[in-house]
């Protein structure tokens, strides 16, 4: 077994015991959604804060990084629009959609300090920042074009709620106190530092408790789409892009990781609110989270990573 899958195997532990604990009822449901809530409104923007504002490489050396990132992540966008004229309905073409562009960047933080050392962490970290806009306005755009709820969203909403998300704020805030030198040791970066080590193992349990084996067996054949665009095209366009813009080693499979990470259960939320294919996103979330284990170090193997 090569070390990206022995650096998986405690990840994937941890979301079977949140499983487990959810079936078994040990941990109520209830429970569940205010365990998000916690480690994403406070405990994620924590390990984020920390990780940037206390790394020791350049922040200017990522732009091409960053950029490689971010492009990609619109031209799975743009793939992904080109299979609007599938046969398949609007609702469950969204699915398909963010399926294709949606990512759960919890697992590849939880992997890449083990894989890719604290510099890599620091990068996975940095990501958060410009994709998380970009994902989310182009899944909601299309899910307000496509999606069967006669309710549509307010764009100001939307734009509102993006600029007051805590992982970005947590990204800005990390690179300004990175390069005023600020917060490096003392009490605000113990604090930080500490809330940030529980934000993993709980956001990982979650992922478990939320995996539905039952819809595994919706529509079968675009699952296998979602998961082939998730898994297979989107790590190709990252490293292609990746070489594209000059990144090399340590980066360049660090990208190819993110283009590999499974599904975000952040899209079964939006299509159940949206008028989505929540049962199909619900089957690539639970899909791509257990097929991760063999996809990623595959891909970072690719990569050379």
């Amino acid at each position: 077994m090569n070390a990206v899958a022995t650096a998986l195997l405690p990840i994937f532990g941890v979301i079977t015991l949140g499983w487990l604990l959810r079936r078994s009822g040990i941990v109520p449901a209830d429970f569940w959604p205010k365990i998000n809530r916690l480690s994403y409104q406070a405990l994620l923007p924590a390990l984020l804060f920390s990780s940037i504002s206390t790394t020791s490489q350049d922040l200017t050396t990522a732009i091409p990084f960053l950029a490689a990132a971010t492009l990609a992540f619109v031209t799975m966008g743009i793939i992904a629009m080109g299979l609007v004229t599938l046969p398949v309905g609007g609702p469950a073409f969204t699915s398909v959609f963010q399926g294709g562009v949606r990512w759960n960047g919890f697992v590849l933080l939880a992997l890449s300090g083990v894989v890719f050392g604290p510099e890599g962490a620091a990068l996975a970290s940095l990501v958060f920042a410009p994709t998380v806009p970009i994902i989310n306005m182009m899944c909601v755009a299309v899910l307000s074009v496509w999606g069967a709820s006669d309710e549509k969203p307010n764009i100001a909403g939307v734009i509102r709620r993006i600029a007051v998300n805590p992982l970005i704020i947590a990204c800005i805030a990390g690179i300004f106190a990175n390069t005023l030198g600020w917060f490096q040791t003392g009490p605000i970066a113990d604090t930080a530092a500490l809330a940030g080590r529980a934000a993993l193992p709980m956001i990982l349990l979650a992922i478990g408790a939320g995996l539905d084996f039952t819809a595994l067996k919706a529509r079968p054949a675009l699952l296998g789409l979602t998961i082939s665009l998730k898994l297979v095209v989107a790590p190709l366009v990252f490293w292609g892009l990746g070489t594209a813009f000059g990144v090399t080693g340590m980066p360049l499979a660090l990208l190819v990781a993110i283009g590999s990470t499974p599904g975000a259960a952040a899209g079964y939320v939006l299509a159940s609110e949206m008028g989505g294919d929540a049962r199909l996103m619900a089957g690539h979330v639970t899909a791509t989270t257990l097929l991760a284990f063999v996809a990623l170090p595959l891909w970072i193997g690719f990569a050379g990573g």
